[in-house]
């Protein structure tokens, strides 16, 4: 094509691409009207409205249709009538959920001790030794010659204790890796280390005659030989996308990530930079909380912190990194009742540390002093008591008012330490799953039943006037946050029993959980967790209200799908 008539043709694509790009950056300031059978807004000074206005992804106006009317008079209001008939609530927040755990765990052979219904994926419980190693042979003989069989879920009190010696039988040239329900162990068998040509690291966390890597001894001795097999794009990106939709279906609109760069920090930030949950399109925001014992061991802590500082700089407009906040670590996983007891376990065995108080109170320090929200993962009593002897010492030392120091996880607390954590100013992020999938289990193992019927102690921390969210901590619990609530709300276990029923909490204070509370736990408040005027216009729409249904119902609520600043989406049932 001549020249001549070429450029015309370049000048009006120009023209006409520029006009796309300029009226993508504009702002529509018009406004929609979104009226619903109720809307619950968590603002307790509107608890309930019939309509509300978003102009540019904000929310301009709450109340009755009328008043939210006139209050956008001038914006040309629009009134849409999709949510007629539902209920609209704040969008869900899910304050620790970790991507590489899902982009590892989601596509192994799920093996675990309870049902699993994920969007593709569906999983039956088995619980005994027998059916475990019968569900395992089946999966090592359906994989091709030279395949690894990975697999998730494995728990010793309900399947029987299990070590490089059983797995040799299942298979002695395939590689076999056992993950456990916990996440913080792995069992291999002797392929395996002979794939990965390990030697005995001798680490007090790695019984390698037995081929059991646990704790630190999964994270720091194991994890960079296995991760490079977990992490490939076409795997881990896949799963990814698996994650993204998982979480939409549990009306989630922000997610945080608990402790981001546990494993290796670059390949995680350039994990999240390539999926799509770094998308325009994500039906969520994504928070990310840095992993201070991860990034201390690898540089330091001093340096850790000053690389912290600038990680909000790297953020993307649906990758943010939360500025000043750490997340440390106290004792072990719940799930491998390695938690730190402070009267022990009944059969002998001990718990781990995995920051050793001396090494964690360090690390506090540090970061207390230079204004850091702290973050830490507790769940045994001893190791909660370690921790906020750790937070009085900081607190006379250096006094700080509005700290928001978390407690994540709290498996097991005593009461007295409830308003101990109230009168430090402490928060508390709990998983209530541990309840209904542990409780049973560890009444006959372990902890007793006094203890094991009053893990996860709600209502205390409740009524001592304590800041309470949930968080899933997917797949330590299906990432869920209705589900989550119904655990606390209910106490019901697995086997349909109530635990500890004085430690119920109510409805409200649940919900609140999944939506208020969670935004204050990420200092985000000001912007998202509640439905009033200038903050986000995300809503989760749920086609029942959880306060005209009995309790022991919510978790089956169906969700219609959620609205992120605005833009309303559906979710696409199975």
């Amino acid at each position: 094509m001549p020249t001549s008539v070429r450029l015309p043709h370049l000048i009006a694509l120009h023209i006409l691409l520029s006009t796309v790009l300029l009226s993508g950056c504009s702002r529509d300031n018009s406004a929609t009207i979104y009226t619903a059978k109720t809307i619950i807004t968590m603002n307790q000074e509107q608890p309930r409205a019939e309509a509300i206005a978003v102009v540019d992804g904000k929310i301009a106006a709450v109340g009755d249709l009328s008043s939210v009317q006139a209050a956008v008079a001038d914006k040309h209001p629009r009134v849409d009538t999709t949510f007629d008939g539902k209920t609209v609530l704040p969008g869900f927040i899910e304050p620790h959920l970790h991507p590489y755990l899902a982009g590892i765990l989601l596509p192994m052979e799920f093996i675990t001790p309870h049902d699993w219904k994920l969007p593709g994926k569906h999983t039956r419980g088995v619980q005994s030794r027998e059916g475990y190693i019968e569900r395992l042979t089946a999966a090592e003989q359906k994989l091709d010659r030279g395949d690894w069989l990975w697999t998730w879920g494995y728990h010793q009190y309900f399947h029987g204790q299990l070590t490089r010696q059983d797995l040799d039988k299942i298979s002695s040239n395939r590689p076999i890796a056992i993950w456990h329900r916990s996440f913080h162990e792995i069992i291999l068998n002797s392929a395996a280390i002979n794939e990965l040509a390990l030697k005995d690291p001798q680490h007090s966390q790695v019984n390698f005659a037995t081929g059991h890597f646990y704790e630190n001894g999964l994270f720091i001795e194991l994890a960079p030989h296995i991760m490079p097999l977990l992490t490939g794009p076409f795997r881990y990106l896949g799963a990814m996308s698996q994650a993204r939709d998982i979480i939409h279906a549990g009306g989630i609109t922000t997610v945080s990530d608990g402790a981001f760069g546990s494993i290796d920090f670059d390949k995680e930030w350039l994990t999240i930079r390539a999926s799509n949950w770094n998308r325009d399109a994500s039906p969520f925001r994504f928070m990310m909380l840095a992993d201070g014992k991860g990034l201390g061991a690898s540089m330091g802590h001093e340096q850790a912190k000053t690389f912290i500082k600038t990680l909000p700089e790297k953020s993307t407009d649906k990758a943010v990194f939360l500025p000043k906040q750490v997340k440390l670590f106290a004792d072990g996983a719940a799930y491998s009742q390695l938690m730190q007891m402070s009267e022990g376990y009944l059969d002998g065995h001990h718990g781990e540390w995995l920051m050793p108080p001396e090494q964690l109170e360090a690390a506090m320090r540090l970061y207390w002093n230079d204004g850091f929200q702290i973050h830490i993962h507790v769940n045994g009593d001893l190791g909660l008591e370690v921790t906020l002897n750790i937070v009085e010492k900081l607190q006379q030392a250096f006094p700080r008012l509005d700290h928001r120091t978390t407690i994540h996880h709290l498996a097991y607390a005593r009461p007295e330490q409830a308003q101990r954590m109230a009168n430090l100013g402490v928060r508390v992020s709990a998983n209530p799953y541990y309840l209904w999938a542990l409780a049973d289990k560890y009444a006959e193992v372990g902890l007793g039943p006094e203890r094991a019927n009053h893990m996860v102690p709600l209502k205390s921390v409740v009524d001592a006037g304590v800041p309470i969210s949930f968080h899933s901590d997917f797949t330590m619990a299906p990432a869920q946050p209705l589900l989550l609530a119904w655990a606390a709300a209910t106490r019901l276990t697995a086997s349909g029993r109530i635990a500890g029923p004085d430690e119920r909490i109510s409805l409200d204070n649940a919900l609140r959980a999944i939506t208020i509370n969670a935004a204050s736990q990420l200092q985000m408040e000001k912007t998202i967790g509640s439905l009033e005027i200038g903050k986000k216009a995300d809503f989760t729409v749920l086609e029942q209200d959880p306060y005209d249904i009995a309790i022991e119902e919510l978790k089956d609520i169906p969700i219609w799908g959620t609205v992120l600043e605005g833009r309303k989406q559906p979710i696409e049932q199975e």
